[in-house]
């Protein structure tokens, strides 16, 4: 997580400053940030504004994505030490919430956006008898940043009451030698030397403690939310938005999920299942694979007619080779044959009449006992060049290392990856950019009926 965690302190002396600062280093070299820090001073501060010191540092070495989650008494690039000075300044005096351990948000693009926890830690020789901390988390991101504040929220908590309990602990001891708080408050204010965090929580090691923790932190978060970047829109469920005029939301019900649950078939809503389902077809179907496929992604009409449970496992099937808004022409088990402006998948049992085939309709027969071939009719012809979507797609089906759960999560890939294609180009009105477009995402001639058959059904 490109961020930096900064322990803050109000100082009587001195006033806000940032104490103990943990970053993430990537490709830069250690040695040369701390050669490029030899000539920094703190300069003169108390005991209580000094953590490390300037010259020693804690790190903490990821393995396997080789960062470096680095501690220090200032951040150890030059350009973010005005910035957390900045934010720890802020987090002690004017951003602070009425609320307890609570937290605020603040910052903007130029000085980094900062969410900040400030807490009280007891101290009997301080003004009003506690000192008030900070932890802030600053990062460029601010997007990256609220959505990981739940994360970020429960860990800062974490933290500011584990030192709350050190100190409660030590605090005691302090007590029972010498009534400090008793004695102020009979004799007046006296001034005292603001003291370190290692002696307010009894911890010599505390600030070891503090590193382990602000790396964790940084290490998950980067774990805890990732982006990925796609072309387009997302896929938009058909039924999203529509109401009646009655006030109801319009809901889709899967027709074949019911009809798989009526004939008994459970591993229906598998999506591991189906891509065995898949498999199975692709070597029952042998040469005529090929043909069906390219059928369904261009939009000829595909029919089929057999048993009820074994046609509805193939349109689970091809349904995986579509985006979710061409799910709606496909009927199943239907009680009447349906033209092609009507439906593009097809399932009827034997005893429906239906239309011989043509270049226009591609008829699966299934056979009718185990020991039959399935009959498939088909006039058209493949084309010499098929879709890139479909040559990416057997591809993926002859790979051998593709498990089935590689394989469906592929298949997933390669569909949103055509349907942002097609969203792309239905947004573009000129011709001439369409063209240019087509050029930028590897859309070509043979790509053109399934660009068509998809963005008409958009």
């Amino acid at each position: 997580m490109n961020a930096v965690i900064v322990l803050c302190h109000f100082c009587e002396l001195h006033g806000p400053l940032a104490i103990f600062c943990t970053q993430t280093l990537r490709e830069t070299r250690l040695s040369d940030v701390l050669s490029n820090k030899r000539g920094d001073s703190l300069g003169k501060k108390c005991a209580a504004c000094t953590s490390l010191g300037e010259t020693l540092v804690l790190m903490t070495k990821d393995e396997e994505s080789q960062a470096k989650f680095v501690s220090s008494q200032q951040p150890m690039i030059q350009d973010v030490i005005p910035l957390v000075k900045q934010a720890a300044f802020r987090s002690l005096s004017c951003e602070i919430t009425n609320k307890d351990d609570g937290l605020v948000f603040f910052g903007d693009g130029s000085r980094g956006h900062v969410l900040s926890h400030s807490f009280q830690i007891p101290d009997s020789k301080a003004r009003g008898f506690y000192r008030l901390f900070s932890i802030v988390v600053l990062m460029k991101d601010k997007l990256f940043l609220v959505n990981i504040q739940p994360f970020l929220s429960h860990n800062l908590r974490k933290i500011s009451s584990e030192l709350k309990d050190y100190a409660n602990a030590a605090n005691p001891g302090e007590q029972s030698r010498q009534s400090e708080k008793a004695q102020r408050l009979s004799e007046g204010m006296g001034f005292s030397q603001p003291r370190p965090l290692t002696e307010l929580t009894g911890e010599k090691h505390i600030f070891a403690h503090i590193h382990s923790q602000f790396a964790w932190i940084l290490w998950a978060g980067a774990q805890y939310l990732k982006e990925s970047v796609t072309i387009g829109s997302p896929m938009v469920p058909p039924w999203l938005g529509k109401d009646t005029e009655e006030g109801f939301t319009m809901v889709q019900v899967d027709k074949e999920e019911w009809l798989m649950r009526k004939h008994g078939i459970d591993e229906g809503d598998d999506d591991i299942a189906i891509i065995r389902d898949f498999r199975r077809f692709r070597s029952l179907l042998e040469s005529h694979f090929i043909p069906l496929c390219y059928c369904v992604i261009v939009g000829t009409q595909v029919l089929l007619r057999g048993p009820s449970g074994e046609t509805l496992r193939m349109i689970k099937c091809l349904k995986k080779l579509l985006p979710k808004y061409l799910h709606r022409l496909i009927h199943v088990d239907a009680s009447k044959y349906l033209p092609p402006s009507e439906c593009r998948i097809l399932s009827v049992s034997f005893n429906i009449t239906v239309p011989q085939s043509c270049t226009g309709i591609f008829r699966v027969e299934f056979p009718k006992r185990r020991e039959d071939k399935f009959s498939i009719e088909w006039l058209g012809d493949l084309p010499g060049k098929t879709p890139d979507l479909l040559t990416k797609i057997l591809r993926a089906f002859e790979e051998e290392q593709f498990t089935d759960i590689v394989l469906e999560k592929h298949l997933r890939v390669l569909i949103e990856e055509w349907n942002n294609k097609i969203q792309c180009l239905k947004k573009i009105q000129n011709s001439q950019d369409v063209n240019r477009i087509k050029k930028i995402l590897s859309v070509q001639q043979q790509d053109a009926l399934l660009v068509n058959y998809w963005s008409n059904n958009a």
